[in-house]
């Protein structure tokens, strides 16, 4: 009898606990970033490193009826700030670090930086070849994502990343 208890608890403590482990891991293992972004402003150079990534899609701002896919590239968790947001373009104003790479069809991708709760922004455009994709699918965008655009006053990007699909957004803005 005595045995039969211990390992009918032990049996509990493990069901218990992996019930608890698994979502922990499952969030951990998604959305992950690994690299740094660095920045040389007229007056001090920011360098952040960028720990997660986020992949989302919804309507074109510009071209109606076409939809695009962005990755979110943060050095904090955003997941929130993203699923609360309405629009496509809904959290921008909500990160304070990072950069958002729109991924649309064409010679280019269009990249913003932020950095320093907003007070240094960054804009540009970089060719295609700089995002090496591992996995493209409908639900998950990997790979490397490498530029330097420091002799156009714009940041250097090194990061290696894992994006699932966070959000489909229906409205642009």
């Amino acid at each position: 009898m005595t045995l039969f208890r211990i390992c009918h608890r032990t049996l509990i403590c493990l069901v218990l606990a992996s019930a608890f482990h698994v979502p922990l891991t499952t969030v951990n293992a998604a959305e992950k970033a690994k690299g740094a972004l660095t920045y040389k402003g007229p007056k001090k150079t920011f360098t952040v490193a960028l720990t997660h990534a986020y992949l989302v899609k919804g309507p074109d701002t510009f071209e109606k009826g076409k939809i695009i896919r962005r990755l979110v590239f943060t050095t904090s968790d955003f997941s929130a700030a993203i699923r609360k947001a309405d629009a496509l373009n809904g959290f921008d104003g909500e990160l304070m670090e990072g950069m958002i790479v729109e991924l649309v069809d064409g010679p280019r991708l269009n990249y913003w930086v932020v950095l320093n709760n907003q007070l240094v922004q960054n804009s540009g455009v970089v060719e295609p070849t700089a995002l090496k994709s591992t996995a493209d699918t409908p639900e998950r965008l990997a790979g490397k994502l490498r530029f330097d655009k420091s002799s156009a006053d714009g940041p250097k990007v090194d990061v290696e990343f894992d994006a699932p699909l966070l959000k489909t957004f229906t409205k642009a803005r």
